[in-house]
């Protein structure tokens, strides 16, 4: 059911009032032509009501007269006249309305009839017995004001059968045809309905667009916020559209403000442990032991390592540096050349030239760690590059033990590191991969984590071209 339902807020909110309306409307129509039908049947009921009193009062005043009919069959009075026999003109088999019965007899006791019985029957077809004792049928035509006559041939839809016991036994029966009084009935109907749907959805439309602009801008803010860089959104719409872009904006703002207190508060920590670190630097270079004092400097080294690490994942969001179009084949070879030059086992496997739109300093610094760790802990690292549709795919190879799958995305947890590098003579900071996940999805990427079949780890940034 939700595959047809449109994905717009206007658009289920005229659905939803469409089929509402849809209900009510039908409901509506099946009340009005169950009324009309019946306000049909009534009339036809009076009528023949009307004609058997008539014919009571007839028999009261001059006596019964038995109709007599030539040898050719045709009687010689008016086929209006109600027949009168033995036994009720009501069949087994045709259409009782116990309804009309009870209101006819009440309307005969009324006007003073007296009546053993009454009986009602709904026909579609007169049977033969009463096609002379049919009224309604006029002369086939009625008159429309001073315009002239139209015919009626077509708006008999039925007739009734109305059977009156009198005193002495006798029944008289009359059929009154059911006049259809308003032939564009159903045209009328869905002319209504087309109205009442103009008359609210035009409205709605206009409603759903009021409220629907705003939170489109507000949707498209939110997905490209970026804090403390963006404009804030217009107020508009109604009240309650209104509060929520002002809270948005609010938020912006605040967001923002925590951000640059970040910064200030990160830019003093950097400082304040950069300079200890460079002094103490310069004190172990007079420590006379070779190895401790390469020990003490290589601590140093990590350490502010560490450091930048850190400073630069809590900076990552707020990069100043502008995207523009780089040559990712070059920029691999060029990292991968670093490595070769330091004695590393690092290939790559060019396929073309391949443009993106990247920070080429930061996706440089990614490809460093995710390749550093994979000639750290697999020996050597083989990098390619592949393209599907708009995606790019770097991969990196590498020969080592792989990571149990069940710990690879703890692995992209800051300071979480694989048992085989919890040494720090072979292990990092643990940061590595957390900055280069970072960086790329502040890319529109992701970076992934597979083990291979044929054995080792397959790091893989995903990157989109468009």
């Amino acid at each position: 059911m939700k595959r047809f339902l449109p994905n717009s807020l206007i658009g289920q909110l005229l659905a939803l009032v469409a089929f509402t309306l849809l209900i009510a409307q039908t409901i509506n129509v099946v009340l009005l032509y169950r009324g009309a039908q019946n306000q049909k049947i009534a009339e036809a009921a009076v009528s023949a009501v009307g004609r058997i009193t008539g014919e009571v009062e007839r028999i009261n005043d001059r006596g019964f007269r038995e109709r007599r009919f030539p040898p050719d069959g045709n009687p010689r009075m008016r086929k209006s006249r109600p027949n009168i026999s033995a036994q009720s003109m009501i069949e087994t088999g045709q259409v009782r309305l116990p309804t009309v019965e009870g209101r006819a007899a009440v309307a005969f006791e009324n006007m003073g009839v007296d009546l053993r019985a009454v009986e009602v029957a709904r026909v579609d077809f007169l049977p033969t017995t009463m096609v002379n004792s049919v009224i309604g049928l006029g002369r086939g035509r009625e008159r429309v004001h001073a315009v002239g006559y139209r015919d009626l041939s077509d708006k008999v839809d039925g007739y009734i059968i109305m059977s009156a016991q009198i005193s002495d036994g006798q029944w008289l029966s009359i059929a009154s045809a059911i006049r259809d009084r308003n032939p564009l009935f159903v045209r009328t109907l869905i002319f209504q309905t087309l109205v009442i749907y103009l008359i609210l959805l035009i409205p709605l439309i206009w409603l759903g667009r009021y409220i629907s602009r705003p939170l489109k801008a507000l949707t498209k803010g939110a997905r490209n916020f970026s804090p403390g860089n963006n404009d804030p959104i217009e107020e508009s719409g109604p009240p309650d559209t209104r509060q929520l872009i002002a809270a948005f904006n609010d938020m912006n703002s605040r967001v923002g403000a925590m951000l640059d207190q970040k910064d200030v508060m990160l830019g003093a920590i950097g400082h304040d442990l950069r300079t200890p670190l460079a002094a103490l630097r310069v004190r172990v270079e007079s420590v006379e032991d070779d190895i401790e004092r390469e020990r003490m400097i290589a601590g140093i080294d990590d350490m502010d390592r560490t450091l930048d690490d850190i400073l630069s994942l809590a900076r990552l969001g707020r990069s100043q540096g502008m995207a523009e179009q780089t040559d990712i084949s070059a920029l691999i070879e060029t990292v991968a050349d670093e490595y070769t030059d330091m004695g590393e086992e690092v290939s790559f496997t060019r396929s073309g030239r391949i443009t993106a739109n990247i920070r080429a300093t930061l996706i440089r610094r990614a490809l460093r760690n995710l390749i550093g760790n994979a000639v750290k802990y697999g020996k050597q690292a083989a990098v390619s590059v592949d393209k599907d549709g708009d995606k790019l795919f770097i991969h990196i190879d590498d020969q080592g033990p792989g990571i149990p799958a069940d710990t690879i995305a703890a692995m992209f947890e800051p300071f979480a590191r694989a048992e085989i590098s919890r040494n720090r003579e072979t292990g990092g900071s643990g940061l590595g991969l957390t900055l280069a996940r970072a960086i790329v999805r502040d890319h529109g990427g992701d970076v992934v984590l597979k083990n291979r079949a044929e054995g080792g780890l397959r790091a893989s940034i995903i990157l989109n071209l468009v």
